[in-house]
């Protein structure tokens, strides 16, 4: 009986012992470099961002990260030579190079994946040129320019992810899909744009004052009991500090013609004129304010754009005087990246 039970007590150890060791993974037989995105459209998001870290987005700065793979745990510093390579861009048809004096790559050739880490950054630092450029901006999923950079050589590392051509084709384009069996990993085309601190996705609340050609008034309120379920509107970067929106046109229980289009240009202490936008033929003319923490919901501080601004819709002979009131609810941040069109 003493033996079983002392048997007993020895297993019981052995298998506690096995539950507190830390439980160790082989590395894989080869490691190898590569950038992660080949096309990744990536916006600097100026002002506040509460759902991530973008202090380097407001000091004009962003990274080109480049990633290693085969090992569990990093135990050694690896080295990476990459250099700009204009020439990636040979046959694109969409997007181009961001003007060498826009920028400068601050961390020099080779970057260094350091002992600890499976990713090496390249840190690069606009210029307030770029801030100034309207092809700085541009929709979702698209950019106008990219830094294309090359990876050249590698050091204490095994390999690097070239592709692998379809047969017959002997001088594979690197951005031409299409002549690849496995796609390339040793170049990205890294696009660079800019939201700045006024676009977001807005809660709208307002009121709208119609005047018709028969001298009657018509008053439309547009807004809910809980100010997370106000109409939403998006705020859209058409300058460093432009931002351009829309509104409906309110004519009580009249149909809608549609929309008018407008033009907020703020100034630096925050104050913004509001003017008709592109085509637009309303005649759009007024004033506004941007105030950090001006109102509140989700029991939270919010930034609030206050407009108070009039308009003209000269085919129905009818002016409207409007006031809103626009809290931010989001940044409308997301991942993107860029398709490549190439020249026929």
């Amino acid at each position: 009986m003493k033996t079983k039970i002392l048997i007993l007590l020895v297993a019981v150890i052995s298998i506690m012992a096995c539950e507190n060791q830390d439980i160790e993974f082989g590395d894989y037989d080869f490691t190898a470099v590569y950038f992660p995105f080949q096309t990744p459209a990536r916006s600097l998001i100026l002002g506040k961002y509460d759902l991530g870290v973008n202090e380097n987005d407001n000091n004009s700065k962003f990274e080109i990260g480049v990633t290693m793979t085969g090992v569990y745990s990093n135990k050694e510093n690896r080295s990476v030579h990459f250099q700009v390579a204009p020439e990636l861009l040979d046959g694109v048809e969409n997007v181009v190079a961001l003007p060498e004096n826009y920028y400068t790559i601050e961390t020099p050739s080779p970057v260094t994946i350091p002992k600890g880490s499976v990713k090496g950054r390249i840190e690069v630092q606009l210029t307030d040129a770029f801030f100034e450029d309207p092809l700085s901006f541009a929709p979702e999923k698209t950019v106008n320019y990219v830094v294309p950079v090359l990876i050249t050589e590698v050091e204490n590392l095994d390999t690097l992810l070239v592709g692998k051509p379809l047969e017959g084709i002997i001088n594979p384009s690197r951005v031409n899909e299409e002549d690849w069996e496995f796609t390339p990993k040793d170049y990205t085309l890294y696009g660079i744009k800019f939201m700045n601190k006024y676009q977001a996705i807005y809660l709208r609340r307002g009121v709208d004052v119609m005047t018709n050609a028969a001298n009657e008034t018509i008053t439309t309120e547009y807004r809910t009991e809980f100010i997370e379920r106000d109409e939403l509107v998006k705020l859209t970067t058409t300058g460093k500090s432009n931002v351009e929106l829309s509104n409906r046109i309110r004519r009580g229980d009249d149909v809608s013609p549609g929309d008018v289009n407008f033009e907020l240009v703020f100034d630096n202490e925050g104050s913004c004129i509001v003017r008709s936008f592109g085509d637009d033929p309303y005649n759009v003319s007024g004033s506004g304010i941007f105030v950090e923490d001006g109102d509140t919901w989700g029991d939270k501080k919010r930034d609030v754009v206050y407009l108070d601004y009039a308009y003209t819709d000269s085919a129905s002979n009818e002016t409207h005087k409007v006031k809103d009131t626009l809290v931010v609810r989001d940044r409308d941040v997301i991942f993107e990246e860029f398709k490549i069109e190439l020249t026929e």
